[in-house]
């Protein structure tokens, strides 16, 4: 499982779609997914997204997709400098964790995308994770 960590990136996203759509390049990009793919995975995420709200805590979703797209499983923390407005009605957010994986992830992805998320439930962890800076979030995520 791939880890990759975008620190107030300058791509300007003012709403969720253009946030989706900016990780979905970023991820073809780094090799995720073919480049030609990479409007197919913004698409799983965005119908992810109309499924119900990813928030975990104020400031932090967790979006997330399965999709034939995917070629290797990743998760991509990303921080803004300004926050989304009602990236979910009421609640705006900076922090994202982006988990993506194949349609039948391994074995091996499984486990650590499990594992991420549980270690979410310590409040530690969880507090790196909204209100942390980079290195302390590189140290539990990278």
């Amino acid at each position: 499982m791939r880890r990759l960590m975008v620190w107030e990136p300058t791509l300007g996203a003012p709403d969720k779609r253009t946030l989706i759509e900016a990780v979905a390049v970023y991820l073809a990009q780094h090799g995720v997914v073919p480049l030609d793919a990479r409007e197919g995975l913004a698409e799983a995420l965005a119908a992810r997204e109309e499924i119900g709200d990813t928030m975990v805590a104020s400031n932090l979703a967790i979006p997330h997709a399965a999709s034939p797209a995917v070629e290797e499983g990743a998760m991509v923390f990303v921080k803004l400098a300004e926050p989304i407005v009602d990236w979910n009605p009421g609640h705006n957010a900076a922090r994202f964790v982006f988990t993506v994986m194949p349609e039948e992830p391994g074995e091996e992805d499984g486990e650590a995308v499990r594992s991420f998320f549980t270690s979410l439930a310590d409040d530690d962890v969880l507090d790196a994770f909204v209100h942390g800076g980079r290195e302390r979030i590189a140290e539990r995520f990278l």
